[in-house]
C-alpha cells in the first residue's frame, strides 16, 4: 500500500501541470498550474490572493500542497498515515463540497437537476469533458484517502 500511495500522491501532484479538461470536447484548455503561475512571488500578492480567494479554491490549491507533502516525506522514508488521509481528504471533500452547492444552486434556481436514473448519463458527459489531469487528481485522491484510512502497511 505504501507504494501505491506514493503513486498516487504523485499524479494528484503531476495532475497540477496537466489538462484538466479535454480541449476536443469543450474547446477550453484548464491546466491548474496558470493558476499558480499567474501569482506573483511577492508576500503582499499572495497574502491578498489567500484573503480574497473562494475557500473552495483554497482547499483545492491545499490538495496539491498536501499531496506534495506526503511525496515528499515518503521519498525520505517518513510517509504519513495523516497526511495521506488529509491530502486525499481534501479533494474528495473538495469535490463533494463543490458538487452540493452546485446542486444547492440550480434547486435555488429552479433548474432541472439529474435524478438517480441520470447517473450513467452524468458519467458519460464527465468522462468526454474530463482530461487526463482530473483523472489522475480524483483517483489519486481517492487512493490517498483510502491509504489513510485503512494504514499505508509495514515496511519489511
Amino acid at each position: 500500500m505504501r507504494a501505491l500511495s506514493l503513486l498516487a500522491a504523485a499524479a494528484m501532484v503531476v495532475s497540477l501541470f496537466l489538462p484538466w479538461l479535454s480541449a476536443a470536447a469543450t474547446g477550453v484548455s484548464f491546466v491548474p498550474f496558470d493558476l499558480v503561475r499567474g501569482l506573483d512571488p511577492d508576500v503582499d500578492a499572495v497574502r491578498d490572493f489567500v484573503t480574497g480567494a473562494p475557500p473552495l479554491l483554497l482547499a483545492f490549491l491545499a490538495s496539491f500542497l498536501l499531496a506534495a507533502l506526503f511525496v515528499l516525506g515518503s521519498v525520505v522514508g517518513l510517509p504519513s498515515r495523516l497526511l495521506a488521509f488529509l491530502a486525499g481528504g481534501t479533494a474528495v471533500g473538495t469535490v463533494g463540497y463543490a458538487f452540493w452547492q452546485a446542486r444547492e444552486g440550480a434547486l435555488s434556481t429552479g433548474l432541472p437537476v439529474p435524478s438517480t436514473n441520470d447517473l450513467s448519463e452524468i458519467g458519460n458527459a464527465a468522462m468526454q469533458i474530463m482530461g487526463m489531469g482530473a483523472w489522475a487528481w480524483g483517483v489519486g485522491a481517492l487512493v490517498l484517502l483510502l491509504a489513510g484510512l485503512v494504514g499505508l502497511g509495514e515496511r519489511r
